[in-house]
């Protein structure tokens, strides 16, 4: 009889607890489902075993000196992936505070809701959204108010997948420079105080990728329906470096059948008056304005030089350009934030009324200072009443949340939500979130996914600026990549 696979979760991940798998080597599955109930250095061990049907399991964990033991049986329509989950949650749920999102792991919590909502939508329910909710609640044991936050976001992701045709894509812009580094940050990021020279050699090479990508997607008679310009923070770049990149984009591209264009200025300290005149002139539809904090001993700790009254004067040099669709983003467990601060920095966000608030959940990514220099965010329960106290703030004011996705190493397994006012969703948000369409990314750092119905493939680019200069032939390569996969589809 052979032995049992023993394994043991990677170092890097700073977990030790010891896992054994019995019947499977499900590795995946069950790392996520411990990346999602237990902290760093938690230790304990686990043992996870699967019937040979694949449609019946066990899971017993120790923790803290104490035993529990988790069972589930699925029905046929379920893959042996989710019955180990759900196994394993039913044994950890008993040694641990509840988890807000019960048994459902992953990045994309929406995308079992919006099966759900068709499923209640095919069977003619006459309230398809109440049904998603209370199957969330029922068959995964979320607490209600995630479960109707997903239930919401699954409804605007329907709206707008029935909206779409197989031509249509969303383009996305990289510009891989920011200011300096935050300190949660893990993104790929130059510092422009460090290789601010790299910015115009990166200016002409995006440009070069622009024309040689609009060729492209000229060829595939594909139709772009919103461009996003992400980082990085693209406010930055000076008014002729995003200019000269405008230009390229209207020459090689078709785009007098977008839905939206965005534009994460982002930063506050960079975002100035002949800049949003400039974005405004140039087609620009929507922009996001991001503070994280409106607390100035968090912006200090996390490394961020700007103040809350520049976060004001932007927001309201906004308004004066014309923009009338602004996102505003804050994040719930910086360092030195608690629940009171936090709530009160949301308040004053709502009090200016802007289209849109994204709240994000702290990450403590492992290659982020915050990480490194093990500085201490909020608690899992501070975080919990942040975002607990966010949501009644948010919907009476008339915000319903649309896109929402999560992400590992957060405290207590919480999420980051896009809130809108109605008709004002970023459908970029919605279209790359939930996978709804291609996304054809132009720069470093950034990925493109082919989305054909259920085949969704990616084509990774050069992460850093340096890297993307240096190899443009690597680059033409992955937009014949591209290419290929529609060929192949059609």
């Amino acid at each position: 009889m052979a032995r049992p696979p023993h394994i043991v979760i990677d170092e890097r991940l700073e977990y030790a607890m010891q896992l054994t798998l019995i019947n499977h080597n499900r590795r995946f599955a069950v790392e996520q489902a411990v990346l999602n109930y237990f902290p760093r250095g938690s230790g304990g061990s686990a043992v996870v075993r699967l019937s040979p049907s694949g449609r019946y399991a066990t899971a017993g964990i120790e923790y803290n000196g104490k035993k529990a033991t988790g069972r589930a049986w699925v029905p046929a329509n379920t893959t042996p992936d989710n019955t180990l989950r759900l196994a394993f949650y039913r044994a950890a749920k008993q040694l641990i505070p509840s988890p807000p999102w019960g048994a459902l792991t992953g990045v994309r919590p929406v995308k079992k809701a919006i099966e759900l909502l068709d499923a209640a939508t095919s069977v003619g329910s006459k309230s398809p959204i109440v049904n998603c909710q209370l199957s969330i609640v029922h068959c995964y044991d979320v607490a209600p108010s995630r479960a109707e936050m997903a239930a919401d976001c699954a409804a605007a992701a329907v709206s707008l997948r029935d909206r779409l045709q197989p031509q249509d894509i969303a383009l996305y812009i990289g510009i891989p420079f920011c200011p300096t580094r935050c300190a949660y940050c893990s993104f790929v990021s130059t510092s422009t105080e460090r290789e601010g020279k790299l910015i115009e050699p990166y200016i002409e090479a995006l440009c070069e990728e622009i024309r040689v990508a609009g060729e492209t997607v000229s060829r595939l008679g594909l139709r772009v329906r919103t461009v996003y310009w992400g980082g990085g923070t693209p406010a930055v770049l000076s008014v002729e470096q995003f200019s000269r990149v405008m230009r390229a984009l209207k020459e090689y591209f078709v785009l007098d059948q977008l839905w939206e264009h965005t534009f994460e200025a982002g930063r506050p300290d960079v975002i100035t008056a002949d800049k949003l005149s400039a974005l405004h002139a140039g087609g620009v539809t929507r922009i996001a304005v991001n503070p994280q904090s409106l607390q100035q001993s968090v912006l200090d700790a996390i490394g961020r030089r700007h103040t809350p009254e520049q976060f004001f004067a932007a927001y309201e040099l906004s308004l004066a350009v014309g923009f009338t669709n602004i996102n505003v983003d804050l994040i719930a467990g910086l360092p030195g934030d608690d629940t009171a601060s936090f709530l009160d920095g949301l308040s004053r966000v709502i009090a200016l009324s802007p289209a849109n608030i994204t709240v994000h959940t702290l990450a403590r990514k492992r290659s982020a200072r915050v990480t490194q220099e093990n500085i201490t965010g909020g608690s899992a329960e501070t975080v919990g009443g942040m975002l607990n106290g966010a949501i009644p703030m948010l919907r009476e004011r008339g915000y319903a949340p649309y896109y929402l996705y999560r992400q590992k190493f957060t405290e207590g397994g919480y999420e980051n939500v896009g809130w809108t006012k109605p008709g004002f969703a970023c459908l970029y948000n919605l279209c790359m979130m939930e996978e709804l369409c291609t996304v054809l990314s132009l720069g470093a750092g950034g990925v493109t996914k082919y989305v054909a119905g259920n085949r969704i493939e990616r084509i990774f680019h050069c992460k850093y600026p340096l890297e993307y200069m240096d190899r443009r032939g690597t680059i033409k390569d992955k937009l014949r990549r591209f290419e290929e996969l529609y060929h192949i589809g059609s």
